[in-house]
């Protein structure tokens, strides 16, 4: 008696083990040369991002027999600097030949030509109750000095005075010692400083506006979002309505004998005043302005509500 009679279940054999299906052999891809065997392991044989290259590979400079490489320890001077300041470096030298020419970084040194006026100049052209002759040179050595970084230069003026009135001030002499010295208003009418003159009221009013953004909480950037979407919703109501009550309009089409069509709106008589209400009919106000107009009352409203 075994299990299968105490649980009154059929002697029936076992079956037989399925056998185990072979699996399709993947093709051995060969590693290519370059390439370590634990990084292909690890890419799988992907393409890498960027080419692996063997260093051996590479095609080496072919050096002269009778060249002769040697780094020496030399002195130079930078003609960006005024002061002839020597500094040393380290230098390739080519059998015992030492570079010459200027400084290699001395080209990245790059000044602002600042305009410069004299005493009658500015008796003439550059007289501002708000400023002193005496604190207009300084701000223009500074300019020249610091390459017109305002920040800096409002830092080291010795008066208390803004960045928007140091860039006011500098602005205002330069453009109008640029127009003082053309032979013509025409020969500068295209200059930057002419066309395009600084406005201090526009640029105080950007910070403020910029300051403003940067200062909001959490809190008025959710409210803030509400109401756009909430002048979105409007808009597209106004939209969607607009596009209704033309739809609805009983307008026919009719072709004329020349092949014209010409549009035709039903009218209860032919009097005079039918014809002005005709007229007035076929005249539609700008919706633009009207609707700018609705939305931004709807906008205060819904801002007053939150």
């Amino acid at each position: 008696m075994d299990a299968k009679d105490i649980l009154g279940l059929p002697k029936t054999p076992l079956p037989l083990t399925q056998e185990k299906k072979s699996r399709p052999q993947k093709d051995s891809q060969r590693k290519p040369d370059g390439i370590s065997r634990e990084v292909y392991a690890l890419t799988g044989g992907l393409a890498p991002l960027m080419p692996s290259i063997d260093v051996a590979q590479l095609k080496r400079r072919i050096q002269s027999e009778n060249e002769k490489i040697t780094w020496q320890w030399l002195p130079f001077t930078n003609s960006a600097r005024k002061d002839n300041l020597q500094l040393y470096h380290w230098v390739r030298v080519v059998n015992g030949v030492p570079p010459t020419g200027d400084y290699s970084f001395a080209k990245c040194n790059k000044s602002i030509d600042i305009v410069k006026y004299t005493d009658e100049e500015y008796e003439k052209y550059l007289t501002d109750p708000m400023w002193t002759k005496k604190e207009t040179d300084q701000l223009f050595e500074l300019c020249e000095r610091f390459d017109l970084r305002f920040v800096v230069i409002a830092d080291r003026f010795p008066s208390s005075r803004t960045v928007e009135e140091l860039k006011d001030r500098y602005y205002s002499v330069a453009r109008a010692i640029v127009i003082a010295r053309a032979a013509s208003p025409a020969d500068v009418s295209g200059h930057p400083l002419v066309k395009e003159p600084y406005n201090v009221s526009q640029e105080i009013e950007r910070k403020r506006a910029l300051s403003m953004v940067l200062s909001q909480t959490k809190q008025q950037e959710r409210k803030d979002a509400e109401v756009l979407a909430e002048a979105k919703r409007i808009s597209e109501s106004r939209m969607a309505a607009r596009s209704v009550e033309e739809s609805e309009l009983p307008v026919t089409s009719n072709v004329g004998p020349e092949g014209t069509e010409r549009t035709t709106v039903p009218v209860d008589s032919a009097s005079p005043s039918s014809s002005v209400q005709f007229a007035s009919a076929n005249v539609t106000p700008p919706t633009s302005v009207a609707e700018n107009a609705t939305v931004t009352a709807s906008l205060r409203l819904v801002y007053l509500i939150n």
